[in-house]
């Protein structure tokens, strides 16, 4: 009999250990990108001196996406600016969602970001271009598919000059599961790209077309397909 009682509370005690470290391991994926995030974005805002506004508007008739930031613009020659910024972002869709290729409907969903980076162009951008590179904290949702995925992601964008004033954009968006705190129940990457063109007017203020697909692989690795189409926009700094 005390052998039952001491085996019985030995493997509760075991049981309880190891729900123990599952939810430390749990904590420590949700902390770990919250934390990279808001360490970089307070590092960058006691550097800032905020003289800059930061707006991206685009919509379309399959997404919308809005961006709306502040940050610090050093001084140099025109087209010879990088913004070093933090914004806040929403981007909504509302299209034919697929699992592979099995069609579930028009689904719509949100992502709700928090960026820190920076955005410019080099010198003389009509030969040389620029670029864009943030880090993002996101929370994207679907209520219909029950689908909502907390991550840390990664944007790039290229402007590559065509003629004065004109330039061609290619963009991607990762999430991948290392940087995500629902890696183990929800998806193993989320991923945008987009392609497009764009006119300056004075490289602080440019219209722009671009295609964008917005995508996720699931944990059993089906391809899921959020949404896709052409967006339109406004990208400007004051």
């Amino acid at each position: 009999m005390g052998f039952a009682v001491a085996y019985t509370l030995k493997f509760g005690m075991l049981a309880k250990l190891h729900r123990g470290i599952e939810m430390k391991s749990f904590l420590t994926r949700l902390a770990t990108p919250l934390l990279a995030t808001t360490f970089f974005s307070v590092s960058l805002a006691a550097h800032a001196e905020y003289n800059t506004l930061f707006l991206d508007l685009a919509a379309g008739e399959e997404m919308s996406h809005y961006r709306l930031g502040i940050g610090d613009t050093q001084k140099g020659v025109e087209g010879d600016k990088v913004t070093s910024m933090i914004y806040l972002g929403y981007f909504k869709s509302d299209d034919m969602a697929k699992v592979e290729k099995t069609k579930l409907g028009d689904q719509e969903f949100e992502i709700l970001t928090l960026g820190a980076g920076g955005f410019g162009y080099l010198a003389n951008p009509s030969q040389h271009g620029g670029a864009e590179f943030d880090f993002e904290l996101s929370e994207t949702t679907n209520d219909a598919l029950d689908y909502e995925r907390v991550s840390v992601g990664m944007r790039a964008q290229l402007f590559l000059p065509v003629a004065s004033g004109l330039q061609a954009n290619v963009g991607v968006n990762l999430r991948p599961f290392f940087l995500s705190s629902d890696w183990d129940d929800t998806a193993k990457l989320e991923y945008e790209y987009q392609a497009g063109v764009e006119f300056a007017f004075n490289w602080d203020i440019a219209l722009y077309a671009h295609y964008r697909f917005l995508g996720a692989y699931l944990n059993n690795d089906d391809k899921l397909t959020m949404a896709e189409g052409s967006i339109f926009g406004l990208r400007a700094r004051f």
